[in-house]
């Protein structure tokens, strides 16, 4: 077995011809691949066979692309034509291997033969050294930083053409099919085939009008559903666009020389060396900043609207990876504001990645081909299609017995016989199950959230746990300054409440007004709300000076800071003006930011670090940190504050600003002189508590996961009520007691008071209880405690200092617990998480973003209300509309046996009425219900073979089929009654026997749409849906009518026994044939509301089967956790 491991994150494992493709960052598996070669004899027998059979083969093979592999014979990976790729949700294709002649320089693999095949928009090469097929983030080399800021030649012609070969254009397209292609691609399903398959018959059978009616309804339908579908494409084919520019400008190196050239962004590879213009720009591509900074607005990307600052690579040996860098990467399709740099210098950035390659690309590739969503009730109505089928030939075979018996001519055995599969699966059935999902996503539009992933919004309404981010989600965006507690000689001095108290000399104050990243744009500043909220509390002036002003500084203009107001009167002295030389942006690994100034006054450089407390408690210096640091910091984020720490350092002397643009971070973030902490509240948003009681009641649990404090998260989930206060909190730690290179120890703190207390013994058994967890807690338990996690997972509630990618972890680890996930976040941080969620809901008020399947200009938490509201009224509607379609063709099955066994048949326009009349106006109606207002407790069921649901499904299957039967049996009673002779060759249409069945079973689609339309729990009422109401009654009065008395013309149109008015017995006969339909209402009704809606019948099948352990895994866990025994954890 040979293994290689990309740089990328992907490991191949290749075993004979076969080949798995890991991810190695989420360890799943991704796909297999299978060598095969064209076998000729059997693609010659292939072809052949297709062409007999009218291209059936095809046919089947492009639906079922697995079975193609009767065409090939295996075949080692080096050797192999073509590959059968199988993804770890089991679709599966044939891809033939491409071959290319190219030479590159400068790259790992021999590639004079160049192999590889597109998969998902993803090249794959072959490597002959490794004989397996690589991503091309294993082609090119890793470089480490220096490296790339070392090199500041653009590419030669050469190098150019070669990665033009290898890696293609820089283009990101969403094909924007034809409708000639869409048309055919829509008339292939097999739905459609099954319809042309139903209508030839039809015509064959002489039900002429029927059959075009339907051919004119199916065309209409498909184009309807072609229209939607090039709708969607474009809307996401426009979003792509809308993030493109049109030209860019790259350095290629004619001989010794760069030489600017303007190209086509199509043009670019990774290598290029572009050169970003002042401002207003959009980019197309990834790119690593060499110099100068940037402003961009990344909202399409992450839907965080707050303008990103991001720097130029620092110097390191590192090796540059663009999740470990990204405040110095700018991502394909992100709006470049302004770029800066000194001077009359080029701002600089390396192109590292193009087209589907790039994160746009990424995050595009998930909306083409996205995850399946794996709900049971898509699986369980293609069971139960299966069902209709072995229902159909059960039907069949009776039919064959009935007319064979009879004797009667073999046309009339087929036609009668294969008819009855085209009543029993209706064609229309997947076109219903979509109604419910679209009148959710147009309600939902109309509030303010959008959809990009419309079946998604069947899962909210089975969402078991619901994540959430803190800042900006739970809490307000903005931040409010409560107060400064300075430190001086090691001791904290009494708390500042007003920034007028302080010196503006103070370091604490000028820290203040240099550390961060704000920026003007459109002369107001702009930048982080943290940021912001702390500059605005020292009222100083920022500035960004002009090229007039490049006198100071090292002959270079950075931005500065002064306060107020300042006025120098002696013009001989120069201004108390603090530049920002250099900033190292706030890193989420590091928990803090750095910037190194200058006071214009001094002649040596300063350098202030704010950020975590923890983290810069060991960053500074032992003598210059207060005794009660932890204590202090405690009080305050126990309360729910934010706490900042701030510090600083004196730079050398002799330091000039050539050697600040090149000193790496860790020398300057590192002995610093601790200044004090800034107090800042992040107030609850309005709408939080209500929501979270609001889940709470619903039995849907909430999760707290957030990059800040610990104690400043448990503070908030006290706050918004996420954990009660008589509930039991504790926080999980690890410890190294004893050998610090051992197994640390689990430590559990009781928050008692919202402060943790001594080590104690945590029972598992009780109900109210909560974990707290922290991102290094949570990064040792993985691998010290795997086995551990999934117990503590499903008591954990607050989840701080997580980074991005554990927070993408937690979803996927909540996932495999059989959990039904959603998350909602601001986007900035949580771009990973909401893309691995079920449910993912960024609140931005950019409708055109990418980063989750659901985006809500609603700014707060109350929109997933709204979505588990709509997403259980369109799952509730979609299991309706699945049981109506079904019984519909039931009952109308029921109705063609009865009347093939008395001889008889339905009429051409019986069938229009029922099908295209009822049927279609009530499916479609049925749909129009809106969500429930309030959110119950229980969920609805996702599975349609569940005991609970076949049982009301079976009962009314029956209760249909036993009217229809009573019904024919007391026209026989009748004394005036004549059957039709049983010696009948030619099937009656108009007879009392048809009469009396068809329209029985009119009233039998109007009541048991009825039923299907309850309102409560999950839907409103009944009363609520006008255009049902309207169109049930409109149907049973006219059903009522052709009973009683129709028309002549109308009776001899629907093909009924018309019987005029003095005929009192036969009228007095139709009279009483109302009762039925009354009985079987009453009977419904019993069975909808007396038996499927009652807690008893669950608990009885729970009996029967004997169930007594739960299948999800997490109530699994709850289940042995409650019989667990104390775990003792030594304090």
């Amino acid at each position: 077995m040979n293994s290689f491991r990309e740089t990328n994150g992907y490991q191949s494992i290749e075993i004979n011809n076969l080949q798995e493709i890991y991810n190695e960052a989420q360890d799943q598996l991704v796909f297999k691949i299978w060598g095969f070669r064209e076998n000729p004899t059997k693609s010659t027998l292939y072809h052949f066979l297709s062409i007999i059979f009218l291209g059936l083969p095809y046919l089947i093979f492009s639906s079922y692309p697995k079975l193609k592999k009767v065409k090939f014979k295996p075949a080692a990976l080096d050797f192999a034509t073509t590959i059968l790729v199988c993804d770890n949700h089991g679709n599966s294709n044939f891809i033939k291997i491409e071959n290319e002649k190219l030479t590159l320089p400068n790259v790992n693999v021999a590639l004079e033969n160049l192999r590889y095949f597109l998969y998902q928009h993803t090249k794959y090469v072959w490597d002959s050294n490794s004989n397996t097929f690589v991503t091309l983030d294993n082609v090119i080399p890793s470089q480490t930083v220096d490296e790339y800021l070392n090199n500041t030649d653009g590419l030669t012609d050469r190098e150019y053409r070669s990665r033009l070969d290898l890696f293609g254009f820089n283009k990101i397209e969403v094909e924007v099919k034809s409708y000639w292609t869409l048309f055919v691609q829509e008339v292939l399903n097999p739905f459609y085939i099954f319809q042309a398959f139903s209508v030839g018959l039809w015509l064959v059978d002489d039900y002429i009008s029927y059959a075009i009616c339907v051919i004119i309804l199916t065309l209409f339908s498909s184009i309807t559903s072609l229209i939607q579908t090039r709708r969607q494409s474009e809307a996401l084919h426009d979003l792509v666009e809308s993030s493109k520019c049109h030209e860019v400008t790259v350095l290629r190196k004619e001989g010794q020389i760069n030489e600017k050239k303007i190209i086509d962004p199509v043009e670019l590879v990774p290598g290029d060396l572009i050169v970003l213009p002042a401002s207003n720009y959009v980019m197309p591509c990834d790119a690593v900043l060499l110099t100068g900074q940037s402003i961009v607005n990344e909202s399409v990307l992450t839907g965080e609207s707050v303008p990103v600052t991001k720097t130029a690579l620092h110097s390191s040996s590192e090796s540059y990876d663009i999740e470990a860098h990204k405040r110095h990467t700018l991502f394909s399709g992100t709006h470049v504001i302004q770029t800066r740099y000194y001077g009359d210098e080029d701002v600089l950035a390396r192109v590292v990645r193009t087209g589907f390659d790039t994160t746009k690309g990424s995050l595009v590739k998930s909306i083409l081909f996205p995850v399946p969503i794996g709900l049971k009730f898509y699986k369980d109505s293609f069971k139960f299609i299966l069902v209709l089928f072995a229902v159909a030939a059960a039907g069949m075979t009776y039919c064959l017995y009935l007319y064979i018996s009879r004797g009667a001519p073999l046309k009339h055995v087929i036609i009668r016989t294969l008819d009855v599969i085209t009543i029993v699966v209706p064609p229309a059935l997947p076109a219903a199950m979509a109604v419910g999902t679209v009148y959710s996503q147009n309600r939902l539009k109309k509030i303010g959230i959008f959809c990009i992933s419309p079946p998604r919004i069947n899962v909210c309404g089975k969402i078991k746990i619901a994540c959430f981010d803190k800042t900006g989600t739970l809490t307000h965006d903005g931040l409010e300054m409560n107060a400064i507690i300075p430190s001086k000689n090691s001791e904290f001095c009494p708390v500042v409440t007003e920034i007028s108290t302080l010196d503006n000399e103070d370091k604490l104050v000028q820290g203040m007004a240099t550390c961060h990243s704000l920026t003007r744009i459109d002369n107001e500043i702009n930048g982080d709300p943290l940021d912001l909220n702390m500059f605005e509390f020292t009222r100083w002036e920022l500035h960004e000076p002009g090229e007039n002003e490049n006198e100071r500084y090292d002959m270079l203009a950075p931005t500065y800071v002064k306060p107020h107001g300042t006025h120098i009167k002696d013009t001989s002295k120069l201004p108390y003006e603090i530049g920002i030389i250099r900033q190292f942006t706030f890193s989420s690994t590091l928990q803090c930011m750095s910037v190194i100034c200058r006071d214009l006054r001094e002649t040596n450089m300063i350098a202030f670090t704010k950020g975590a407390p923890e983290k810069l408690f060991g960053m500074c210096l032992r003598e210059t940190l207060p005794t009660d640091f932890t204590i202090k910091l405690s009080q305050y984020t126990a309360q729910g504050f934010r706490v900042i720490a701030l510090a600083y350092k004196h730079l050398p002397n002799k330091l000039k600003w050539v050697e600040a643009q090149k000193i790496k971070r860790n020398v300057i973030e590192c002995d610093l002189t601790f200044l004090g902490f800034l107090i800042m509240h992040n107030p609850l948003k309005e709408e939080t508590a209500p929501v979270i009681k609001t889940l709470h009641n619903a039995n849907i649990r909430t999760v707290m996961i957030t990059g800040d404090n610990i104690l400043t998260a448990i503070s908030v989930a006290h706050d918004c009520g996420m954990v009660k206060i008589s509930d039991q909190l504790f926080i999980l730690t690890l410890e190294n007691k004893e050998d610090p290179h051992g197994i640390p120890d689990l430590k559990f703190e009781r928050a008692s008071g919202n402060l943790p207390t001594d080590s104690v013994t945590v029972d598992f058994s009780l109900d109210h209880h909560h974990f707290a967890i922290d991102g290094r807690t949570w990064s040792k338990l993985k691998y010290y405690y795997p086995d551990m996690i999934p117990s503590l997972l499903v008591k954990a509630t607050i989840f701080a200092r997580f980074q991005p990618d554990q927070k993408t972890q937690l979803i996927m680890f909540l996932q495999n617990l059989d959990y039904i996930v959603s998350m909602v976040g601001d986007g900035a941080n949580d771009c990973g998480a909401l893309k691995a969620a079920h449910v993912g809901v960024s609140l931005s008020q950019a409708e055109a973003s990418v980063a989750a399947p659901f985006t809500s200009s609603i700014p707060n938490i109350s929109c997933l209300v709204h979505l588990i509201l709509e997403g259980r009224c369109a799952l509730v509607t979609s299991f309706a509309i699945f049981k109506y379609m079904a019984l519909y063709s039931l009952i109308q099955f029921c109705t063609v046996l009865i009347l093939y066994k008395e001889h008889s048949i339905m009429g051409d326009y019986q069938f229009l009425f029922i099908d295209l009349i009822i049927t279609t106006s009530l499916a479609v109606t049925i749909g129009r219900q809106g969500p429930s207002n309030e959110l119950g407790s229980k969920r609805p069921m996702s599975s349609l073979v569940s005991a609970k649901n076949l049982i009301p499904l079976i009962l009314q299957i029956f209760t249909c089929a036993f009217i229809q039967v009573a019904t024919i049996y007391y026209l026989f009673q009748q004394p005036w009654f004549r059957p039709i002779p049983s010696n009948t060759i030619e099937p009656v249409v108009v007879s009392w026997e048809n009469t009396s069945v068809f329209t029985i079973s009119c009233y039998q689609y109007i009541i048991l749409a009825t039923m299907y339309s309850k309102g409560r729990p999950y839907r409103q009422m009944l009363i609520t849906n006008f255009w049902f109401l309207v169109t049930a009654l409109s149907l049973t009065i006219f059903t009522t009518w052709l009973i009683v008395y129709p028309c002549k013309y109308v009776a001899d149109l629907m093909n009924l026994v018309y019987i005029p008015h003095g005929r009192r017995v036969e009228n007095y006969f139709k009279y009483s044939l109302l009762g039925f339909p009354i009985v079987h209402f009453l009977v419904a009704l019993l069975i909808e509301v007396g038996i499927s809606d009652r807690e008893w019948l669950k608990k009885f099948i729970q009996f029967v089967s004997c169930k007594s352990m739960p299948k999800n895994r997490y109530k699994l866990l709850l289940q042995q956790n409650g019989y667990q025994s104390l775990i003792n954890v030594d304090g």
